[in-house]
């Protein structure tokens, strides 16, 4: 070998002793946790869900369309939104499975899946449909007080009779669920809990609206 590159050989291996120093030295990243929410059907429904309702029409349950549902942008995504008096944050070292719009989403369909007697979300919309359920979320988020948490989601529900577009029913739906500590996996059952709340409001909610505006019998579709 010659004497250039015997000097190239030493430089090399003098850079990948420095690199393999480097590589070992660098810090290790602890993992982020994910979590999830959803529907708990286990959870017990409170009196103001247990509102009378009509049977359905002709023994089947009414299709309502799901709209929309708006999430303020800071609590839709995959990150834990934590408050505290004007304070805003975001929880360290966890994280939501998917974004908390879309797990809420799941959890209103599930809900109305397995709790809803006289009415059903159509995922088809369009002319099926008779009504749509609109919400505008307003919370949804860990607000703390004293350093303890608690899960609070608020919103607004209203329903749409689409033959005129007209607003037949409107509420302002609200739960809140204390965690005993600041942990994380107790705050995801909290949520778990503050949505089936939430969840089964809106189902009291639609079916009670839906029997005080019938519809005309040439608008009832099958």
């Amino acid at each position: 070998m010659t004497r250039t590159g015997m000097k190239t050989l030493a430089v090399l291996m003098t850079a990948g002793i420095a690199l393999s120093g480097c590589v070992n030295v660098l810090p290790k990243t602890k993992p982020i946790q994910l979590y999830r929410f959803g529907y708990a059907p286990e959870v017990k429904k409170s009196d103001k869900d247990e509102a009378p309702v009509a049977p359905p029409v002709n023994g089947a349950a009414m299709p309502v369309q799901l709209g929309q549902i708006d999430f303020p942008q800071e609590a839709g995504s995959d990150r834990v939104l934590t408050t505290e008096g004007n304070e805003v944050a975001y929880a360290g070292g966890a994280r939501w499975a998917a974004p908390a719009s879309e797990l809420f989403q799941d959890a209103v369909k599930e809900g109305f899946s397995r709790s809803a007697t006289t009415v059903r979300l159509d995922r088809r919309g369009g002319s099926n449909t008779s009504y749509r359920l609109e919400m505008v979320v307003h919370h949804f988020e860990s607000a703390y007080k004293r350093g303890r948490p608690t899960v609070s989601i608020a919103l607004d529900a209203r329903l749409v009779r689409l033959s005129d577009r007209s607003v037949v029913g409107q509420r302002y739906i609200t739960a809140d669920v204390g965690v005993r500590h600041n942990d994380m996996s107790l705050m995801a059952d909290a949520y778990d809990q503050a949505t089936t709340e939430v969840v089964q409001a809106l189902v009291g909610f639609t079916q009670e609206t839906v029997a005080a505006n019938p519809l005309p019998d040439t608008q009832v579709k099958p």
